[in-house]
């Protein structure tokens, strides 16, 4: 607009008008997760919520949505402030079959403008299934379990081989709701009372497991430290299934004192290069000391980051009302509203395979 129609416009009371713009960002997607960065230029420090649509468009009615915030740092596919504006989302373990599937990126606009679709949208993977490498298999006992639980068939559930189902431990059955317990006085943390142990509920894990601490039980605090302390819970909830219509959920073995089960084992205590120790003398490249070329006699934990999927829900119907689920019903409506919330997610997406063995009881 030129400076004669500015003045022209003063003149006759009237403001030019604002040009506004939708939001701007990009979006790739591999085994590791979805990530990509998103920007309003109307807000650019302002970070937005970015809608992932699994498996179809906004408004596709097959579509799953998941809701995230674009304020996490990315460190590549993007330049400067943008890299401050970026999303992570975890891939729906019902899709790592081997098989193509698309995810569609949008920003929500600040504004209320148009939510526009990413450049790279829809990104497609294609992923086969995790190898199982948990402790246990609990059963779960029925759908009401799955239900009271608020599991996801869609994002936690991955089909597996018998085979390798077949190989692993079965461990206690899970048939009841979740007990979620906080000492009194005290908002964290916020622990599971899980087949007689206390185990910590982290709070970057809430969202994926979709608990609500608002349900936890107050109990006194000496009540909660009274029983033994067990492992953490996983970054996300991790079910599988093979060709039978059971459901399990991979977990670690709890460690009671005194437990003779192999994953209680106390781990064995390195050699320094004595001589004199047990099971080497110098030179010899068969021992378990320190620095043994061969690697015989040591052991070390895989461990790989993962991060929270959020909760598995249907989008927001076209008349704006939402319409949530926590199973794998589809999405339907515009790319404006999904009806569910997710907690920020974590680095990587993995570490729920990466289940740390360490003793809880008698420590």
């Amino acid at each position: 607009m030129t400076r004669s129609a500015l003045v022209l416009l003063a003149l006759l009371g009237a403001a030019p008008a604002v040009q506004a713009a939708g939001p701007v960002g990009a979006v790739t997607a591999d085994c590791a997760g979805v990530s990509g960065w998103t920007q309003d230029p109307d807000a650019p420090a302002t970070p937005i919520d970015i809608h992932l649509y699994f498996d179809g468009p906004a408004g596709d009615p097959v579509a799953v949505g998941v809701p995230l915030t674009a304020g996490q740092t990315l460190n590549v596919g993007c330049r400067g402030e943008q890299c401050q504006h970026g999303f992570y989302g975890a891939l729906p373990l019902s899709r790592l079959d081997g098989q193509p599937h698309s995810v569609h990126a949008y920003g929500i606009d600040t504004n209320g403008d148009p939510n526009l679709e990413l450049s790279g949208s829809p990104a497609v993977y294609a992923c086969p299934p995790l190898p199982i490498v948990a402790g246990v298999k609990r059963h779960i006992a029925g759908p009401s379990i799955l239900d009271q639980w608020h599991f996801s068939t869609y994002f936690d559930l991955m089909k597996v081989a018998d085979l390798d189902l077949a190989g692993t431990p079965i461990g206690t059955t899970v048939d009841g709701p979740p007990q979620l317990a906080l000492a009194e006085g005290t908002s964290a943390p916020l622990w599971l009372i899980d087949q007689g142990f206390r185990r910590l509920v982290a709070p970057e894990v809430v969202g994926a497991w979709r608990f609500d601490p608002a349900t936890a039980a107050v109990m006194p605090a000496d009540a909660i430290a009274g029983l033994p302390e067990g492992t953490p819970l996983a970054a996300r909830p991790l079910l599988v299934q093979g060709t039978g219509p059971e459901v399990w959920l991979l977990d670690e073995h709890q460690c009671g004192a005194e437990d003779p089960h192999p994953a209680c084992a106390e781990p064995s205590a390195p050699t320094t290069g004595d001589p004199t120790s047990t099971g080497g003398s110098p030179g010899d490249d068969s021992s378990d000391s320190e620095g043994d070329p061969t690697g015989a006699g040591t052991s070390a934990e895989t461990g790989i980051d993962s991060g929270s999927t959020g909760e598995a829900t249907t989008a927001a119907s076209t008349d704006g009302s939402a319409a949530s689920s926590t199973d794998d019903a589809g999405a339907s409506g515009d790319e404006g509203g999904c009806g569910c919330r997710s907690t920020a997610p974590a680095s990587a997406w993995l570490l729920l395979l990466a289940l740390r063995r360490r003793r809880s009881g008698g420590r």
